[in-house]
């Protein structure tokens, strides 16, 4: 029933993909630039966020990718080359990225402790990137000493000592690397992630090898996949974040999932079999984070999605039906009476780590019962049998 379940969910998910209309972009541009606020070394400080214009994800391309993501429709159809990825870093380097002349001046890399660069797939995947792409970008960076730390993101299987040698004979200062791990529970992380990723041992692997190069790990937690009841999927989050902390991740991203045009998620959504996380569930799985570490240790736990943010360029810089090919056109949420204020509190934990200012969010009386009948809500039947049910 297993592998009944695994290739309706790709078959499905194939189906959706080939209704991607075709992209154009320009190759020399970056997708996106933002600045954020981040906690960090104890204070709140500025990040700059930055997205190539990439090749996207090999797994999108081989098996349709992950339920819930929909990068790829933010790749453009021809492949990316070296020199174009170089020039779009150029860009940023020079301030050209930026869409208001004004600002361009006031854009220098050294005013941000921490840089992400992502390629709206894995940065350590030569088919996706080049490692002569990789090291010039890197090589960049170490010319900019005000910059602390350098976050990318890969899937486990491509973190290799060949490219982790590449970077460190290039860059001096500390890298993390973001490993999408969505659930330590192999049915959820396959049929309801179509993560595509069988052995946990690849994950333990790479963060032993990361960590052998000095690098930071860390793992992004997906918070309620299809498939999951509500309580199922807090249990999950809570459990997972657990288990990635035991394999030795120096931190942890909880990331709700968000709907994007042409995902498994937004489908189900459609035809009313999927609801994003509840506000209140990303509260319950940070308390169930609390309750099971060691309290006197304060652990890196991050709530993705949710930081004050200032789009220099890009793809968030307009409303979303007319150039937002990767923004999410729906997240996590309460009701319209309360969820402004937690995600300003969300926002708040991100740069303070004080779950105080989630705990102190008060019951709303228009949503908090409705969310308590939700987690109430059980379902007998196996992943498996959800599924088959569901998408026949």
């Amino acid at each position: 029933m297993y592998d009944v379940a695994l290739n309706k969910v790709e078959e499905r998910i194939k189906m959706i993909r080939k209704l991607v209309k075709s992209r154009s972009f320009d190759k020399e541009s970056l997708a996106e630039v933002e600045i954020n606020k981040f906690f960090y070394n104890g204070e709140a400080i500025n990040r700059v966020m930055v997205v190539l214009r990439a090749n996207g994800c090999e797994h999108y391309k081989e098996s349709g990718g992950c339920s819930m993501c929909a990068h790829f429709n933010g790749t453009p159809d021809s492949h990316v080359t070296d020199e174009e990825y170089k020039k779009q870093w150029d860009s940023l380097i020079n301030g050209t990225f930026i869409e208001d002349t004004e600002s361009k001046v006031k854009f220098n890399l050294d005013d941000y402790p921490v840089v992400c660069v992502y390629n709206l797939g894995s940065m350590l995947n030569e088919k996706e990137i080049s490692l002569d792409a990789v090291r010039y970008i890197f090589s960049s960076l170490n010319n900019y000493k005000k910059v602390k730390k350098v976050i990318i993101e890969s899937r486990a299987e491509f973190v290799n000592e060949q490219v982790l040698e590449k970077i460190k004979e290039v860059y001096d200062g500390i890298v993390e690397i973001g490993i999408g791990v969505e659930s330590t529970v192999k049915t959820i992380r396959q049929l309801c992630h179509h993560k595509r990723l069988e052995d946990e041992s690849t994950i333990s692997n790479a963060v032993n090898l990361i960590h052998k190069y000095g690098f930071k790990a860390l793992a992004y937690i997906n918070l309620k996949p299809v498939f999951l009841t509500e309580q199922e999927a807090i249990d999950d989050g809570v459990s997972s974040a657990i288990d990635c902390f035991n394999m030795n991740f120096d931190a942890v991203s909880i990331e709700p999932t968000s709907l994007q045009e042409y995902s498994l998620a937004n489908f189900l959504h459609n035809i009313g079999e999927y609801r994003v996380s509840w506000l209140w569930s990303v509260r319950e799985v940070v308390r169930g984070i609390y309750k099971l570490i060691n309290c006197s240790e304060k652990k890196d736990i991050r709530l993705g999605g949710y930081f004050d943010e200032n789009v220099l360029s890009g793809s968030q810089g307009a409303s979303y039906s007319e150039r937002n090919e990767i923004f999410p056109h729906m997240t996590s949420s309460n009701c319209s009476k309360c969820t402004d204020e937690f995600v300003q509190r969300i926002k708040s934990f991100n740069m303070t780590y004080d779950i105080k200012v989630l705990d102190e969010m008060e019951e709303c009386p228009e949503c908090y019962s409705l969310w308590e009948g939700n987690i109430r809500v059980k379902d007998s039947r196996s992943i498996e049998q959800r599924i088959i049910d569901t998408l026949n």
